[in-house]
């Protein structure tokens, strides 16, 4: 079985509503969403209803894929050693662990993307601020999540992660601002990383 299906498989069988526990972990959210709508309907602009509720709904499946869906296992598990990964891959050239990372870096992109859209009439206006606050809010969500995967035996606390996680965030926020109607050359930085990561995984599955 491919590196592809084997992650198709898990997406299709821990989805929202793949088993009564994540039914009800959806319904719940749902309805508090929906809740969050009607109390703010008039204090909310459309675009703030659109993209607070994209946000978060989002954040819950990355904890539901992350954590909620997943069994315990005997022992904590982790891994402290930076960048082990492109060890691995560059000793073992396993593909599994290239589409570990790309994941990593993919989940955070609409991170990166909705938070600053939804949160624009909160943030600072000075743009070095308003990047920074968007990407604590992404290091504390990947955090958060390595932390319950460690503390619950849910899976593997790395650095990695945390890393990889970083990177989809920063590329997110440039693809923001380029939507908002910066010129590329202006946010190129912000792409800059992601197109580390894909050298570095090229270089090391040479």
């Amino acid at each position: 079985m491919s590196g592809l299906q084997v992650y198709y498989n898990f997406f299709m069988q821990s989805g929202p509503f793949s088993s009564r526990k994540t039914m009800v972990f959806t319904v719940l959210v749902i309805l508090i969403l929906l809740s969050l709508l009607i109390l703010n309907k008039e204090k909310w602009t459309t675009q703030e209803k659109c993209f607070k509720t994209a946000v978060w709904f989002y954040l819950y499946l990355i904890f539901l894929y992350t954590f909620l869906s997943r069994t315990g296992k005997g022992d904590m598990d982790y891994n402290l050693i930076p960048f082990w990964s492109y060890q691995h891959i560059f000793s073992t050239h396993e593909f599994r662990i290239v589409l570990e990372v790309l994941f990593n870096c993919l989940m955070f992109i609409p991170v990166g993307i909705l938070v600053p859209w939804a949160y624009e009439n909160f943030l600072h206006e000075d743009e070095v601020k308003k990047r920074n606050t968007v990407l604590l809010f992404g290091l504390m969500v990947s955090v958060s999540v390595e932390c319950l995967q460690l503390f619950t035996r849910t899976g593997l606390f790395e650095w990695d992660d945390i890393f990889h996680n970083m990177i989809g965030m920063m590329l997110g926020y440039g693809i923001y601002l380029f939507l908002k109607g910066k010129q590329f050359w202006e946010v190129h930085r912000y792409f800059l990383p992601m197109i580390g990561v894909v050298l570095a995984l090229m270089i090391a599955m040479v």
